[in-house]
């Protein structure tokens, strides 16, 4: 089986979030914001297999789940998820600034998976994207705030308190 190489972007990213959160993780808190891992990968799956199906775009990956990369639902979208519940800032305006900021790295990340070639816009663009990504994570937000999963097994000293 002969895998080109550029096809392993998913794993890489992968990686690099399991990464990131096994050096950010509070573990004290995992049991409760790993939910919002579980929440991450829903809304990814919803997202992704509904705009696949309708041909808005495709993924060119190793493996797959319903119709998006393994890879990338159990790595970055997981990941992420938990990092976003551990570190959500408690006021609505830090929210909406994390959101920003969230979906601005996010829609980074997805243009480089467009030039990598790992995903291919067929009927979609750039600005669109931003757009949906910018509902996800506020549906995201306020899914983790109104769950308190950025609050659960929080303790009085330290924690993310923002």
């Amino acid at each position: 089986m002969d895998i080109p190489l550029y096809k392993f972007a998913w794993l890489v990213t992968a990686f690099i979030g399991w990464g990131i959160l096994l050096v950010l993780v509070d573990w004290s808190r995992l049991k409760y914001t790993v939910w919002g891992g579980v929440i991450t990968v829903m809304l990814q799956l919803i997202v992704d297999t509904g705009a696949i199906h309708l041909q808005l775009y495709q993924v060119e990956g190793i493996f797959y789940i319903l119709t998006s990369s393994l890879f990338f639902t159990v790595g970055i979208a997981f990941t992420i998820g938990i990092l976003i519940a551990q570190t959500m800032p408690s006021t609505r305006s830090l929210q909406a600034v994390n959101i920003l900021v969230i979906t601005a790295l996010f829609s980074l990340e997805e243009f480089l998976y467009i030039k990598v070639g790992v995903l291919e816009y067929v009927n979609w663009n750039q600005p669109a994207s931003v757009f949906v990504n910018l509902l996800v994570f506020t549906s995201f937000t306020w899914l983790v705030d109104s769950m308190g999963l950025n609050r659960a097994g929080r303790q009085r000293k330290g924690g993310y308190r923002l």
